[in-house]
């Protein structure tokens, strides 16, 4: 039985790590960080209520009240980001996507977490031209330095099934390419928000046969949700 953590909780798929992996019998609590109040029956209707744990806390301190929330062995999942328009400037989005992010990761390093998955992007490399691809490849570099037990990173393309948060050319692109989806490429195709959190408490919970650090691709989640059928 494993207790696991979950920043980003109340993101697109973080809604859906929370809900899954408190239906698993594998997991005896999910601790959901928030910097507010939740309501948790509204924001995870479909999770199973008794195991959840929201702890509010300080996101100026949280490397500090996360090392000291965790207990040893527990699995861990950041969910966390934004965007550049959303955070009002790049300083802000990196302090967001990256500062917290690594903050996060350092405090599970403290806490003898056995393993963490980070959500970044499909195209992530700490020497793009892109600024958000670039800034995704310096957090999983910098991550990876920390020499954490296991680290995973997921790496999805488009998310579908995203709730409406103002990303409208994400939303305009959704709309033109889910018809068409099933015509792309597996490494580029737009992939629904559950089956990337899916995969994630799939490689948390599951075997890593002893590897220190993983992508869990584009491909690798939609292979994993065909395998599911």
């Amino acid at each position: 039985m494993s207790t696991a953590i979950v920043l980003g909780a109340t993101g697109a798929i973080g809604q859906h790590l929370v809900t899954q992996l408190s239906r698993r019998n594998e997991v005896k609590s999910v601790i959901v960080i928030t910097r507010r109040e939740l309501d948790v029956a509204r924001e995870f209707p479909h999770a199973t209520a008794s195991k959840l744990q929201p702890a509010l806390l300080d996101f100026e301190r949280l490397e500090a009240e996360v090392a000291e929330l965790l207990p040893a062995g527990a699995v861990a999942f950041v969910a966390l980001g934004t965007t550049k328009k959303q955070a009002g400037s790049k300083e802000a989005f990196r302090r967001v996507d990256h500062g917290l992010v690594l903050a996060f990761a350092r405090a599970c390093k403290t806490a003898g977490v056995s393993k963490l998955g980070v959500v970044t992007a499909h195209g992530t490399n700490a020497r793009s031209s892109v600024f958000y691809n670039r800034v995704k490849g310096e957090v999983e570099r910098d991550i990876q330095a920390l020499g954490l037990p296991c680290v995973f990173f997921a790496r999805p393309s488009l998310l579908l099934g995203r709730p409406e948060d103002g990303r409208l050319a994400e939303t305009w692109a959704s709309a033109l390419l889910a018809p068409a989806s099933r015509w792309l490429p597996r490494s580029v195709r737009p992939i629904e928000v559950r089956v990337v959190a899916a995969a994630m408490v799939d490689a948390a919970l599951g075997s890593t046969d002893g590897r220190a650090s993983f992508v869990l691709s584009n491909v690798a989640m939609h292979q994993g949700e065909s395998a599911q059928r």
